[in-house]
């Protein structure tokens, strides 16, 4: 018996939907993307650590040192403002700069002020540099907080603005009442001003490699002895106090702006 197939019934609507739904698919897929992932950045541990002297002798507060001249003296206070850190590759000629707007006191009395942890663009340097003061917009912004609140005991006027760096102890050759010399140094005016760039280089002028999601320890000395000389003679006899802008406190500034030295780097 012959048995009559039927071909079976075609439902064209449904095939075009479902040819609609699989290009809808595939075009989604052409389209999907992700961000790259970025890598994390470096850190850095800045130390300072005050000295006297080319031969690293620790400074402690109280002990009894000689300047160039022979002087004895001993110190109570030493801080400094430093700004616009960055790291350095001279070969390449690459720079990355800390904001210009983060302000950091080293105060050698605060041990946890001392050390400053930064966060970096990996890559490899050879020198670092910083400004040590406070830029002229600053010391006319009026109160500020952190770093520059004025009760950090470093701040003038808002005519005179802020103690760059600041030195304090006693010394027996002082003409000062109590034996004190006092060197508050500041000055932003044009003729006045005292804000030094300092730039360092690594030991044995080597590249250092600051990879990504690694740390890296760099010690900084301080060496108080260079307030006094180099290059101009600064006495503590014929100078005891020195608290206002002008000449005097710009070679102040000069001389200190050679007391910095990088002298150990531990890097991951």
């Amino acid at each position: 018996m012959k048995v009559n197939r039927q071909p079976l019934p075609i439902c064209l609507p449904a095939i075009l939907v479902a040819i609609s739904i699989i290009a809808t698919l595939g075009a989604c897929q052409r389209e999907l993307h992700f961000d790259p992932v970025k890598d994390p950045d470096h850190n850095i541990l800045l130390r300072f650590r005050p000295i006297v002297g080319y031969d690293s002798v620790k400074l402690n507060f109280g002990d009894t040192y000689k300047n160039a001249f022979n002087e004895n003296y001993t110190v109570k206070a030493f801080k400094f403002y430093i700004y616009g850190i960055e790291l350095i590759n001279t070969d390449s000629g690459k720079t990355f700069t800390i904001s210009n707007d983060k302000y950091f006191l080293v105060n050698f009395q605060d041990s946890a002020s001392t050390v400053l942890p930064l966060s970096i663009l990996p890559y490899k340097y050879n020198r670092i540099s910083f400004f040590i003061g406070v830029d002229s917009a600053r010391n006319v912004s009026g109160a500020q907080t952190d770093a520059l609140d004025p009760a950090n005991g470093m701040f003038w006027t808002w005519n005179t603005g802020y103690i760059m760096a600041k030195l304090e102890g006693n010394s027996p050759v002082s003409t000062s009442p109590g034996k004190m010399f006092e060197y508050h140094i500041g000055g932003f005016r044009t003729g006045e001003n005292v804000v030094q760039k300092i730039t360092l280089l690594f030991p044995y002028a080597q590249n250092i490699d600051m990879k990504s999601g690694k740390t890296t320890d760099m010690t900084i000395t301080a060496d108080v002895n260079a307030w006094f000389s180099n290059p101009h003679d600064i006495k503590i006899s014929a100078n005891s106090a020195v608290m206002t802008p002008g000449p005097l406190a710009m070679q102040i500034a000069e001389n200190y702006s050679k007391m910095f030295t990088v002298v150990e780097i531990k890097n991951d």
